[in-house]
């Protein structure tokens, strides 16, 4: 079904919708996302706890992962009825001379779909500023009949185990778990324009986020984890929250702070005016933490006026990630 929205929707109503490639299949969906950004490569001792999380992941996933690949795999592999991904293959990975990279979903490549993950842990070993990746879609019905505060839970167990630089989570665009489709599926203009409508669904190109986002944050989302590291930069996550005021949670993990804009995540809709205030507060509070970031996120939609000189892909981008940030 074609995203569109003649109302302010529910979550449930959400969950249906998608916006289309040209020839029809979904490129985006919207679900739960996680996303974190975490340092340490190539050491073991951050590979064991990652492939953990990768196993947690696909536990909750259940029967319904149906592609899957390894680091070096030519072509990505089918789960047969029955079958089950082969846990031996990510023991092989620990190894710090090995490559760590993984994906999988529960449909065919190039399209969205709400069970998926995307995992990189070995651009550079053993490059201390370098950045590794963990990227997670979820639907929202997967956890409705878990415990309160199950998805903040997960989030925080991630966080800790993977000692995280900056980590992102709640509702977002759900896009394909491959590369080339996921890049596909960024560049449809309709995808930026619907973005911007929703400023509460995050998004982002988790390639140009490890070459961009490794002395700052990318932006925010309903929970935004922060490394000490660069909270020090700010005084210390007590002076976040001091200016994010009252809205705005906090929830320690080992390496950080995991800042919580309101008590669920939002959808937000800037055509309705409607625009999360407690997100609003936290983004103003940690702009200056946000990273330079000058590669285009999205295709700019037609008819945003930009100034010629400037390439308005970037420009699009740029301003889509300042939503929060309050002028």
């Amino acid at each position: 079904m074609q995203l569109e929205f003649p109302h302010y929707p529910t979550p449930a109503e959400l969950e249906q919708f998608y916006i289309p490639f040209p020839d029809g299949d979904p490129a985006a969906r919207i679900g739960l996302r996680l996303s974190f950004y975490f340092r340490r490569l190539g050491e073991a001792d951050l590979r064991k706890p990652l492939a953990a999380c990768i196993q947690h992941y696909l536990a909750l996933a259940g029967d319904r992962i149906q592609l899957y690949a390894f680091a070096n795999d030519r072509k990505f592999r089918k789960l047969k009825p029955g079958q089950h991904i082969e846990v031996q293959k990510f023991q092989e990975m620990i190894d710090p001379e090995s490559d760590f990279n993984f994906e999988a979903s529960a449909t065919e490549v190039g399209i969205a779909q709400h069970w998926s993950i995307s995992v990189m842990s070995s651009r550079i070993k053993f490059s201390e500023d370098e950045l590794g990746y963990f990227l997670a879609y979820l639907p929202f019905t997967a956890l409705e009949n878990a415990p309160p505060r199950s998805f903040t839970k997960l989030f925080l167990q991630i966080c800790n185990a993977l000692a995280v630089e900056h980590a992102y989570g709640g509702l977002g665009w759900v896009l394909p778990f491959d590369p080339s489709g996921r890049r596909a599926a960024l560049e449809l203009p309709l995808l930026g324009e619907q973005a911007m409508r929703f400023c509460a669904l995050d998004v982002d190109d988790p390639n140009g986020t490890l070459i961009h986002c490794k002395q700052g944050i990318k932006s925010i989302n309903w929970l935004t984890a922060v490394s000490n590291r660069l909270l020090e930069r700010m005084d210390g996550a007590d002076s976040v929250l001091r200016m994010a005021g009252h809205g705005v949670e906090s929830h320690p993990y080992g390496n950080g702070m995991v800042f919580q804009a309101g008590s669920s995540p939002q959808i937000g809709d800037t055509v309705q005016g409607v625009i999360p205030q407690a997100y609003l507060a936290l983004g103003k509070a940690l702009k200056p933490l946000r990273a330079e970031y000058p590669w285009p996120i999205f295709t700019a939609p037609p008819g945003y006026p930009f100034p010629s000189h400037v390439d308005p892909d970037i420009a699009f981008s740029q301003r889509w990630l300042a939503r929060f940030d309050g002028g």
